[in-house]
Order: structure tokens, then C-alpha cells, then sequence
């Protein structure tokens, strides 16, 4: 049957990402095993991404309703120690307390209303710059200068005003509502499976962030499925299977797409023999085989993917101490990439692990501060370095200066060049509507019913 044909009946003209699985050298584990979901075909109204007043509805009813990841354990490892976390028009201070254990709280003084820390920073109490009103780090009120002129205020019931905290693997989230679900319940099945990839053993290698001119979703979509590589990243195009992109909703918070790499798509380019695949994943510098030196030929009787599977795991044991020989070849080489709704996404697998976060700018609904880490697997026996610091760009300037992002810096002014045109269309639509895919972009379509759930409520 033509492939056109084919497209029009709902079938994709390549091979299907369990198929590709099936050819593995090694087992597969079962939780890469499809989990889809029909979210239908209807239309997506643009007004979604340019009305100030359904992004107002947003902030009350999603940001402010969900778990937001704020920053690492690693990143506060003493008492005392103290991260600032801004997200719209709230600040919170996430502060290490005596006992190890970690609380956040409204990064206001309550005399009046002044922010009581501006950055990041190591703290023995709270003191706020203004007039020396004070508080423990556990939040309880320690002095007013003035106790004499506020017969009003109790000091038992002066304390700073505590948010939800909770964590997972090293990763500390917050929650401005009181009666959300447990973090825990929400991530599943997400633990589970990151459990496998060693994300204990991470830390954050880089961490980079630029504000760019569009809704916080046009920047989300950008990264939650996988064709826009044929027009946007061509470079990749020959290698990444993105029509054999699996594309699963595993539970209301989570989703993921796993897609497929050192194999010739069948869409664009045509087939390509396996020794010419090779040739040109060398040449295109690929994350998983990347300082490997003058590009070896691929040995005779081997696929593109096995010997470049082999080639990434002896790599990776030899840089981390880890025997990595049973992992199966999707782990090693393909795009593993789970988000947490609303905007917390991390890619899986044991190759270095990118994380991507969207937080809008303030509270201008078409602005977004777009933030990518990377995590990798520390050295077995070896000493964690400390997270890397955030690297903030300006406008104007190009994630190609990001060098701490590898050969992924390029990538990303790749994906920032469709965001802004993606926002002016979009406002050129006015009551007009967008269309997504049925299946590749089902992540897209998840991420609006989702905001349509919590809108609901």
C-alpha cells in the first residue's frame, strides 16, 4: 500500500518502536511496553496561548494546584543552607533546617511585605533587611525591634507561612496547595522506572536558561514530540526513527515518548544502508558515541544500532565503573523522555540525562524562562561534584555559547527559532484553532486535557 495512503487510513509508513525492540541484542524491560491512550482529534483553540485572562485561570487553577520541582537536595547539603525559588508572582525560601530536614516558606516578611532574601544563599535566621523583624529558620518569629508598638502580634502565631515540600531522588518539589496529592502518587510510574537508570547516582553537569517571547506551552510543545526533527534538526534526521515513535500516556501527570535512534527512518530520506548510517551518525558528533575519536567503520555482519549500542556501553562502564554490559540497546541509544505535569520533564535511560523545566516569566503570559539540565551517573566510589550553578543567557545571545551543553548547544537555537513565530501565528489565529497529530503529538493533546482537568475543579 502507498504510504500515503497508508497516512490517510492511520498507519505508519515505518516500522513500529516495539518492532525495532524485538531486533534488541539484549532483553528489554518490560516497562518499555506500550501504554497509549486516544485522546481524540479535536482542534485546539489559539486563544489557549495568547489570552491574558485564561493564563490568570492558569495560574490559579494549574501552577498554583500542582507539584513544581524547585531545585536539588544536593543544592542546599548544610543547615542553614537556602535556595530562593521564584514561579510567577510567589517567592519561596527552601531552607535545610538542623535535623536534615528540608521546608519551604513565603519569602515574605510579614511587618511589611518585604522580600526577605533576594538570592540564594547560606543563612542562620531569616532578618529582614527593611526593619529587623526576624525568624528561625524553621520559620517560628524570633525578635521585633519594636515589640513595644505591636501590642498585635503574637509570637507564637507570627511564624513565616510554610508551603508542601516534598522529594523524590534527590529532586525537591513544592506545592502551594494544601490538599494536593502526595508527590510520590502523582510521579508513578515514574520512581519505578528512573529507579533502573541510576538516578540516585546523578548529579547536574549543567544547567542553562533563557527567557524566550512565548506561552509557556508553545515552549513545552517544542520538546514533547519528536517529527518536528525532520524540518527543524535535519542533521538528525537520517538516524532517529522518529516515525516509529512510541508515544504513551502512563498515568493523568505522566507521559513520555521513546524514540528510536541509530536506525534509518522511513519517511523523508528513504531507507539507508546500514555502513552509509553509520558514516553519517559519526560525522553528526551523536551524544552517545561523541569523543570517540577518529569515526570507526562499522564491522562487517553488525546493524548501525548494535554496534553503536556496544560501542556507548563500553564507553559509559569505562566512565562510570558500572558494569553496563546486560543493558538492552534501547536504554543505551534512545530518546527515553518523561514529563511530569505541568512542566517538569527528564529523559531516562543510562546515557546523560536531560531535564528540561518551564516556569512562565513573572506573570507575562507570553514569556517563558526555559531552562535545560543536564544529569549524568557519577563515577562509581567517587566523590559527587557539586550541581552545577545556572548559567543565565541573555537575549539575544545563542545556547550555542552553552559549551557546558556539548553538542546539544546548536540544538537548542535550533528549537528556539520556532517559538517566537509559533507565538505570533498564533496570536494571528485570534479565534482561530490549531491541530494536533492523533499519536505523535498525544503528549501535546494530554497536556491540554490535563489543564482542562485542573480548570475543571
Amino acid at each position: 500500500m502507498p504510504p500515503t495512503v497508508q497516512a490517510q487510513l492511520g498507519d505508519a509508513p515505518g516500522r513500529s518502536y516495539q518492532d525495532i525492540l524485538a531486533e534488541d541484542s539484549r532483553p528489554v524491560p518490560a516497562m518499555l511496553r506500550p501504554s497509549p491512550r486516544d485522546l481524540g482529534t479535536e482542534p485546539i483553540a489559539a486563544s489557549r496561548y495568547t489570552s491574558a485572562e485564561f493564563f490568570n485561570r492558569e495560574v490559579e487553577k494549574v501552577w498554583l494546584k500542582t507539584w513544581q520541582f524547585a531545585c536539588l537536595e544536593d543544592e542546599i547539603p548544610a543547615a542553614g543552607d537556602t535556595h530562593v525559588y521564584e514561579l510567577l508572582d510567589q517567592s519561596l525560601l527552601i531552607v535545610r533546617q538542623q535535623n536534615g530536614a528540608i521546608r519551604a516558606f513565603k519569602n515574605v516578611c510579614r511587618h511589611r511585605g518585604r522580600k526577605l532574601l533576594t538570592a540564594s544563599c547560606r543563612a542562620h535566621r531569616f532578618r529582614c533587611p527593611y526593619h529587623a523583624f526576624t525568624w528561625n529558620l524553621d520559620g517560628t518569629f524570633l525578635e521585633n525591634p519594636f515589640a513595644w508598638d505591636f501590642p498585635q502580634i503574637n509570637k507564637q502565631d507570627f511564624r513565616l507561612y510554610e508551603v508542601r515540600v516534598e522529594t523524590w531522588a534527590g529532586f525537591i518539589f513544592v506545592n502551594f496547595d494544601p490538599d494536593a496529592e502526595p508527590l510520590l502518587k502523582q510521579l508513578a510510574p515514574l520512581p519505578e522506572h528512573f529507579s533502573r537508570w541510576r538516578i540516585e547516582q546523578c548529579y547536574k553537569s549543567a544547567h542553562v536558561g533563557k527567557v524566550v517571547p512565548a506561552n509557556w506551552k508553545v515552549c513545552v510543545e517544542a520538546f514533547i514530540e519528536t517529527h518536528h526533527v525532520i524540518a527543524t534538526h535535519p542533521q538528525y534526521d537520517a538516524f532517529t526513527g522518529h516515525d516509529s515513535t512510541q508515544c504513551d500516556v502512563l498515568s493523568d501527570h505522566v507521559t513520555r515518548f521513546l524514540s528510536p535512534s541509530a536506525v534509518s527512518p522511513g519517511t523523508s530520506l528513504g531507507r539507508i544502508d546500514d555502513a552509509r548510517l553509520f558514516e553519517i551518525m559519526m560525522s553528526a558528533n551523536v551524544r552517545s558515541v561523541e569523543g570517540t575519536g577518529k569515526p570507526p567503520a562499522l564491522p562487517a555482519g553488525m546493524t548501525t544500532r548494535t554496534y553503536t549500542a556496544r560501542m556507548s556501553r563500553q564507553m559509559l562502564s569505562q566512565r562510570t565503573g558500572y558494569d553496563l554490559e546486560d543493558i538492552s540497546d534501547a536504554e543505551i541509544l534512545d530518546g527515553i523522555a518523561y514529563d511530569f505535569f505541568p512542566n517538569f520533564h527528564l529523559w531516562g535511560g543510562f546515557k546523560d540525562k536531560i531535564s528540561y523545566r518551564f516556569r512562565p516569566w513573572g506573570m507575562d503570559h507570553e514569556k517563558t524562562l526555559l531552562e535545560v539540565m543536564l544529569f549524568a551517573i557519577n563515577p562509581k566510589d567517587a566523590p559527587k561534584p557539586p550541581p552545577a550553578r545556572l548559567h543565565m543567557l541573555a537575549d539575544g545571545e545563542r545556547w550555542s555559547g552553552a559549551t557546558e551543553l556539548g553538542a546539544l548547544a546548536g540544538v537548542f537555537d535550533q528549537d528556539e527559532s520556532n517559538m517566537g513565530p509559533v507565538q505570533e501565528g498564533l496570536r494571528t489565529l485570534r479565534e482561530g484553532s490549531i491541530n494536533f497529530s492523533k499519536h505523535l503529538e498525544l503528549r501535546c493533546r494530554n497536556l491540554h486535557h490535563m489543564i482542562d482537568v485542573y480548570m475543571a475543579r
